[in-house]
């Protein structure tokens, strides 16, 4: 069995800035899928780091697939359910542009 491979990798394509690609082997699936699984409103979030950071949470790898591309090395994933976003977040519910 592999290790796990998540690599959050920051690139630029077709000229557009901030795109983000998430890129798992069968393993990294697999651990990806257990963290999100285990959120609730008791476990309302989980970190993912590069080993080179010194956590043992799920590793996260700084190795970009693509040159010039750069990766994350800390990643924090947050469970919002809705009614905690009405009553902290109330503008996501907005309409976009600000409009009614």
């Amino acid at each position: 069995m592999a290790k796990p491979r998540i690599t959050v990798e920051l690139s630029e394509e077709g000229g557009a800035s901030g795109v983000v690609n998430l890129l798992l082997n069968e393993e990294g699936r697999a651990l990806l899928i257990t963290s999100l699984q285990s959120l609730s409103r008791e476990n309302d979030h989980f970190h993912m780091f590069a080993p080179e950071w010194g956590a043992d949470n799920e590793p996260l790898s700084l190795k970009p697939y693509k040159e010039g591309s750069s990766t994350a090395g800390h990643l924090k994933v947050h469970y919002r359910p809705d009614d905690w976003d009405r009553e902290y977040f109330p503008h996501l519910f907005e309409p976009e542009g600000g409009g009614k």
